[in-house]
């Protein structure tokens, strides 16, 4: 099967959101030192996943498709972390210590063995949302206030302080920005165009900006546990201009080869990386080493070496193969 043509600054920007993501969850000061990456890291995805929307003739195949692609990996990967987990509980409890407390845990809290992967689910509920949406709602400002109501229900959720597990409030919190997303897909922002010469300026116009909004007015969303805080309006507003600020940068860059290498199977890294790390740290401790850089370097490079091993030998809940077969007319 032909692979459409990648687009390489999307890699990028992938590439430098996944590396984030798995350097955060080093326990890295990097949100002190920039706090902005709080307002990047999440909604950058959820926009990347709306700017390649499709609904692929129809929900029936919008959801098989997903299911393939986002449902299995997150299913397999949930599965394979609570077997470690309960592994690791027997073997080698001095090291199992985590949020986590069984496999049911995606249905009654907030953290999971593999906490990154709630972001899959959630994501797969966006998709389905908001292709109920397009195949309902023909006209776009019906289709914007749709977004714009399932939002305020997310935030909601969130002022009431009531949780909806499975990642199911996260996602209506999420849906203005992989709106935003869909949305973009509409501008030449993907394309060469005669505005590309500007795009470092922008970029860097953009960051100041946000940085500028975020120190006058501390306001950011922590999607996992649907919280947002400081000034709902600017915590949206931050973070979409600040993710702007990385695309245009990017699109300037283009193709970076190991941050590119990883933006394209951010998916694998995604559901990777925690394991890793879980496995790595006492290995390290064992040896004396207790430095969180340390350990970042060692868990990027043992997912870089992982990600060919998965492309070959778990293609199916990689999302580099179909499991079920979608009918095309």
């Amino acid at each position: 099967m032909n692979e459409k043509k990648r687009i390489e600054f999307i890699d990028l920007a992938k590439g430098v959101c996944i590396i984030l993501v798995v350097l955060l969850h080093m326990d890295l000061p990097i949100d002190n030192a920039v706090p902005l990456l709080r307002s990047i890291r999440m909604p950058l995805y959820f926009i990347l996943s709306g700017l390649f929307f499709k609904t692929y003739g129809g929900f029936k195949n919008l959801f098989l498709k997903k299911v393939n692609k986002i449902f299995i990996p997150f299913l397999f990967f949930y599965l394979l972390s609570y077997l470690i987990f309960y592994l690791m509980l027997h073997f080698a409890p001095q090291f199992s210590h985590s949020g986590a407390r069984g496999i049911l845990d995606i249905f009654t809290q907030r953290w999971t063995f593999n906490n990154p992967i709630w972001f899959l689910l959630s994501l797969f509920w966006c998709n389905l949302i908001f292709c109920f949406i397009s195949v309902t709602l023909k006209q776009e400002w019906q289709r914007a206030i749709a977004v714009f109501c399932i939002g305020a229900i997310g935030v909601l959720l969130d002022v009431v302080d009531i949780k909806i597990y499975a990642c199911v409030d996260n996602a209506f919190s999420a849906l203005p920005f992989f709106y935003f997303g869909y949305l973009l897909k509409k501008t030449d922002l993907l394309y060469p165009n005669k505005y590309d010469k500007f795009n470092i300026f922008i970029s860097v116009g953009l960051y100041v900006l946000a940085t500028i909004t975020l120190h006058w007015k501390h306001s950011n969303i922590n999607f996992q546990m649907n919280e947002i805080y400081g000034n709902v309006p600017l915590a949206y507003l931050i973070s979409v201009v600040s993710v702007m600020a990385v695309l245009f940068f990017c699109k300037v860059f283009k193709h970076i080869p190991v941050i590119s290498y990883f933006g394209r199977y951010s998916i694998i890294v995604l559901c990777t990386h925690e394991l890793v790390r879980k496995v790595a740290k006492p290995i390290l401790m064992k040896f004396g080493v207790d430095n969180p850089y340390i350990l970042a370097l060692v868990v990027l490079a043992i997912c870089f070496g992982l990600i060919p091993l998965c492309v070959k030998f778990l293609p199916h809940v990689t999302a580099q193969k179909d499991v079920i077969k979608i009918e095309t007319k």
